[in-house]
């Protein structure tokens, strides 16, 4: 609904949004007048770059975002809907501020995407992005900015609006402009890059009869009547903090930085569910079980409970089940009295005791043998132990969070867990979700462990390759995160100084993350590059219109897959070592970039080299 910019304040993940856009951007003001140029950074072609479809996992990423395909018809038939229930006002003012966001997320991630980009094409970058999303085809008029007496002046023509397209077929011409969410896209990924309020007006506007619509955007100080746009946009609280106020410096707040290695990172849907279930229950007594694969985090979501507890200046003691040779577990978990058997020549309190107050954490808890889960159940239920040839019971408080990378009720079903015990550990299950369901997370933990191992090491990286992101947001990560974290600090020892992070420092181990994405092409084409362990039967020539290169191993291959030969006609061998010399010529004599699009290890192909 439409409310006045002082009624209501933006909500607080919108604020920090905006504090961090603020904070981030606000260097980005130039002291100059320039002109778009398509030779700036970012360039057309490489916004083209960024875009990666992953059918795989139902997924479409655009700079780093999750994005929608959707049909042009079905957004109409959303807008009508909204127009119907709300009234055209109420549904502009909600369509418009929807515009905001998506540019403003846009501005963000164009700036993170490339640093070092000049400020006219960063800004160049927005029309760009609205034209590669499929809203609109855009004309540069006129545009120029200089910070140092603050002035900002950008004026396009819109050609081809689809919201104008929807709009005309729903409701004919009219006396009004219908470009809303465009108009709020404009000035969200102004505002946002720019540090300082920008509203952008549409004079003109197909829907009103115009052969195309034109729209100039200023400062907000410098239109007239500004209340009516602020009314659709909904920006008091971004105006309590602007410029256009204070008529002075922007205010933005200080944020805490990470600190060590015990940090949660993820705004993805799964990650926030999990994470919103540790704080429920951080509070609480209850016995906690942690779930998921391998390397999806077990341990720091137990840390981070512990810190998030009565318990937290306490002890915390964990154990990883998993290493504890079963004549060992009881000694381990409970203790031992001196004399107890031979060796022990002295008492020690095991894992319980310890942990008395606090929170104990077992990890990999399904390994344990029968008789050592017989113990626990024990220890838990009762809240007391023996020590390892002791004659008296030990009252202890422990609050027992386990983790397990199995299913613990296929495991009591095969008898190989006791049904008593996975009750008692039950009560609080939380699912950790893998990394390829929270993919939206791993542009974060990139940035994140990028930070943390750069200052570990001593090292300063440009940052990622468009390449790296779109291999690393569409590869599977069976080890999950601590894959990511392990190939992050690879790549911050391989890569040289101040250098931008690529695929080729990766992959030293054969890591298959080349041709896992498909990606477009500046001209707008799915582009799929060969898959891991799939090569292409023939070399042809980037124009269709030329035939392909004959390559005696690759043609008798191509004959033979497609049915014109009845046997192969060469060795596996020569087909092998002709494709390793094709990615050699490629990738210019890199041996490491050749594995890299070959799908093997730098050491497989420097074998295959020297056999012959």
């Amino acid at each position: 609904m439409t409310r006045s910019p002082s009624s209501k304040p933006v909500r607080s993940a919108d604020e920090d949004f905006l504090k961090q856009v603020l904070g981030r951007h606000k260097r980005l003001i130039v002291d100059r007048t320039s002109q778009f140029e398509v030779s700036g950074l970012p360039s057309a072609a490489q916004l083209a770059e960024t875009v990666a479809f992953a059918p795989q996992d139902g997924s479409i990423w655009l700079c780093g975002q999750r994005m929608l395909l959707m049909q042009g018809a079905a957004f109409g038939a959303i807008r009508r809907e909204l127009i119907e229930a709300l009234g055209f006002d109420k549904a502009r003012g909600l369509i418009t501020r929807i515009g905001w966001q998506a540019g403003a997320r846009d501005a963000a991630q164009v700036s993170e995407q490339w640093p070092e980009g000049d400020h006219a094409s960063l800004y160049s970058a927005g029309p760009r992005l609205h034209m590669l999303e499929g809203m609109v085809n855009v004309e540069v008029v006129r545009f120029e900015i200089d910070s140092s007496i603050g002035h900002f002046y950008s004026e396009f023509l819109w050609h081809n609006s689809l919201e104008d397209d929807e709009h005309i077929a729903a409701y004919g011409l009219g006396g009004e402009p219908a470009c809303w969410m465009e108009i709020g896209y404009a000035s969200g990924y102004a505002s946002s890059l720019l540090g300082r309020l920008v509203v952008f007006r549409e004079l003109e506007c197909r829907s009103m009869g115009q052969a195309a619509c034109r729209i100039v955007g200023k400062p907000a100080q410098q239109w007239d009547d500004i209340d009516v746009d602020l009314m659709y946009l909904d920006a008091g609280d971004f105006l309590s903090r602007s410029a256009y106020v204070s008529k002075g410096e922007t205010t933005v707040a200080e944020l805490e930085a990470p600190v060590g290695d015990k940090q949660l990172v993820g705004i993805s849907a799964a990650f926030v569910a999990a994470s919103q279930l540790l704080q429920r229950v951080a509070p609480t007594q209850a016995t906690v079980l942690l779930t998921g694969e391998s390397g999806v985090g077990k341990e720091l979501f137990a840390r981070n409970l512990h810190q998030a507890s009565a318990r937290q200046h306490q002890p915390l003691v964990a154990l990883n089940c998993a290493t504890l040779p079963e004549n060992l577990v009881e000694a381990e978990l409970f203790g031992v009295e001196r004399g107890a058997f031979t060796g022990a020549d002295r008492s020690r309190p095991g894992r319980f005791e310890r942990a008395h107050g606090g929170t104990l954490f077992l990890d990999e808890i399904a390994t344990l043998s029968l008789s050592a889960q017989s113990k626990i159940l024990r220890a838990l239920q009762e809240g007391e132990i023996e020590r390892v040839g002791g004659t008296e019971s030990l009252q202890v408080d422990v609050r027992v969070i386990a983790a397990t990378n199995l299913d613990l009720r296929r495991e009591v079903e095969a008898g190989r867990f006791r049904e008593d015990l996975f009750y008692r550990l039950n009560v609080f299950p939380i699912h950790l979700p893998p990394l390829r369901e929270r993919r939206e997370d791993i542009p974060l933990l990139m940035s994140y462990f990028l930070h943390r191992f750069s200052l570990r090491h001593g090292r300063q990286l440009a940052g990622f390759s468009t390449r790296l992101v779109n291999a690393l947001l569409t590869y599977r990560f069976p080890g999950n995160i601590r894959e990511l974290q392990n190939l992050i600090e690879r790549g911050v020892i391989a890569a040289g100084e101040g250098e931008v992070m690529d695929v080729v420092h990766l992959s030293e181990a054969g890591t298959p993350l080349a041709g896992m994405a498909i990606g477009l092409t500046a001209e707008g084409r799915l582009s799929a590059p060969p898959m891991r362990n799939e090569a292409a039967p023939v070399v042809a020539s980037a124009k269709t219109d030329q035939a392909p290169v004959e390559e005696p191993e690759l043609a008798s291959l191509q004959a033979f897959l497609s049915g014109r030969a009845p046997a192969l006609g060469t060795s596996l061998e020569e087909i092998e070592l002709r494709l390793v010399r094709l990615a050699l010529e490629r990738s210019a004599g890199n041996i490491t970039a050749a594995a890299q699009m070959l799908g093997m290890s730098r050491a497989q192909v420097s074998y295959r080299l020297k056999g012959r």
